[in-house]
């Protein structure tokens, strides 16, 4: 099989797909069992009882409207019919004055989303179903509604949380974390790209903790997922009815009000683990700035010999040399883009991927096969994919297909950085004096003036003070009394 397939499904897909979709609903339709259960599959899961469920149920309690993803067989994975599901009655939420906050959360004791469902949509695609097209292009559109919702939206990442789950998650102001919360960008591993706004998202986490997650595939786990920026609050599993309770009874829809309640049901009960050991961190940052995937190899190949570094590495060459190569560039173009601009730039490449063999490979051989088998990518080696290729291949003649966003307002920054735990970026702007509070003063001068002030700003919400301390203990050093930042390190 070549490295590139320029196979028509890319033109037949997706275009006239309107009218492709008018003209197939106008034709008569048998109605055999197999095409019921195809179609009931699809939209509705069976209970325990035997009763028919939708796969996302709406909730309506007081001011508060929430949805529950409800596929438990396939982890909560979203499908089309349940993005058509979403998102217009969200849309009727937006608008509505009865409704004052909206909750996200998935079904089941452990799960909250596995992200798309690609194994449907590596049958649409085999089939040349548009719908396989249609589900990234209303996905987007709605993750990007989502982002900017007036309405207060709460995310409950209590469980899996994977891939494309960040979708309707991470881009919200509310995404509340649990010691059940398991975060990971697994892609690569089964020959695709992170999507769902992910080349926008991963950037802008501390240093390269993101593009470490997105190449290695790394779960973050519980508390984890809060100090890495992930999420923007730590609730116990065990008090999320209670605020959920609380939040029904707020007749507020300010954000400011929501989070000051969401702070009060959090509990941090091992502040000494703040994500990664002090020594991991700096290896992340040191290996994973490199823009080549040669390069951070090499990086960590000159590392102390330790698991970490080993492991990190092993994962890398055992996933797809087009995928890594996709990843890393893709990162990097979206640390300058706007949310918007990065789902057109993954809306392109979700095109092209669809006619490359890696897809068909990783999805079948890892989700697909039983058991699992290691899939065999093509080229099996980064060798064999060299950077001008990625380039020419991916990033420089578009595809057939632009994506059109109906939400016109956009950004550069996420709105509601402030409910989240301050990032490095705020922590070095207020030690430099570049952020406003410190331009004339040259910046803060100590350690626990820094803890302080941030503690303030965040209106004392728990795990200001480990996180400071901890980008404070790795960034700076004290020269003549002053607290330095330290590029290098």
């Amino acid at each position: 099989m070549p490295f590139y397939r320029p196979s028509r499904l890319l033109q037949n897909l997706y275009h006239a797909s309107n009218a492709n979709r008018v003209s197939r609903l106008q034709r008569p339709v048998i109605l055999t069992r197999d095409f019921l259960t195809k179609r009931l599959v699809s939209s509705a899961t069976i209970a325990e009882d035997g009763s028919l469920q939708p796969n996302v149920i709406h909730g309506k309690v007081l001011g508060l409207r929430s949805f529950v993803l409800n596929r438990p067989y396939r982890m909560n994975a979203l499908n089309l019919s349940m993005i058509r599901n979403i998102y217009p009655q969200l849309q009727a939420w937006e608008q509505s004055d009865n409704c004052k906050l909206i909750i996200m959360k998935g079904a089941g004791k452990n799960e909250f989303c596995a992200g798309d469902d690609v194994r449907d949509i590596l049958l649409q695609v085999k089939q040349k179903d548009p719908n396989a097209l249609h589900f990234y292009r209303e996905e987007f559109d709605l993750i990007h509604y989502i982002s900017n919702l007036k309405t207060p939206y709460i995310s409950f990442m209590n469980g899996h949380a994977l891939g494309a789950a960040l979708g309707i998650s991470v881009h919200a102001p509310f995404r509340i974390a649990t010691e059940k919360t398991i975060f990971a960008v697994p892609e690569a591993g089964i020959g695709l790209f992170p999507d769902a706004g992910a080349s926008f998202f991963l950037p802008r986490l501390d240093g390269q903790i993101g593009t470490f997650l997105a190449l290695t595939g790394t779960r973050l786990e519980g508390i984890q997922a809060f100090y890495a920026g992930v999420a923007t609050h730590y609730v116990p599993s065990e008090r999320l009815e209670q605020l959920e309770d609380r939040l029904s009874d707020m007749e507020s829809s300010d954000h400011e009000v929501i989070n000051m309640v969401i702070e009060e049901y959090s509990t941090l009960t091992d502040t000494k683990k703040i994500g990664f050991e002090q020594e991991t961190r700096q290896i992340i940052d040191r290996c994973f700035r490199h823009d080549t995937v040669e390069a951070i190899l090499e990086a960590l190949d000159r590392e102390r010999p330790m698991s970490f570094t080993r492991e990190a590495k092993s994962k890398m060459l055992h996933y797809s040399p087009t995928s890594l190569r996709v990843i890393l560039k893709l990162l990097r173009a979206g640390a300058n883009k706007t949310l918007g601009e990065c789902l057109q730039m993954e809306y392109d490449l979700v095109q092209k991927f669809m006619a490359t063999p890696d897809f068909y490979e990783g999805v079948d051989a890892q989700l697909v096969r039983k058991p699992r088998e290691k899939p065999k990518w093509q080229p099996p080696a980064l060798s064999d994919v060299p950077t001008e290729m990625i380039d020419r291949l991916y990033f420089t003649k578009p595809s057939p297909n632009s994506l059109q966003l109906r939400e016109s307002l956009d950004f550069k920054e996420y709105p509601y950085q402030r409910y989240s735990l301050p990032s490095e970026l705020e922590v070095r702007a207020a030690v430099l004096g570049e952020s406003a509070e410190f331009r004339n003063s040259g910046g803060i001068a100590s350690t626990e003036e820094t803890v302080r002030w941030f503690k303030m700003e965040r209106k004392k919400k728990k795990g200001v003070a480990e996180k400071v301390r901890d980008i404070l203990s790795r960034k700076t050093i004290i020269i003549d009394g002053k607290l330095c930042w330290q590029a290098s390190l």
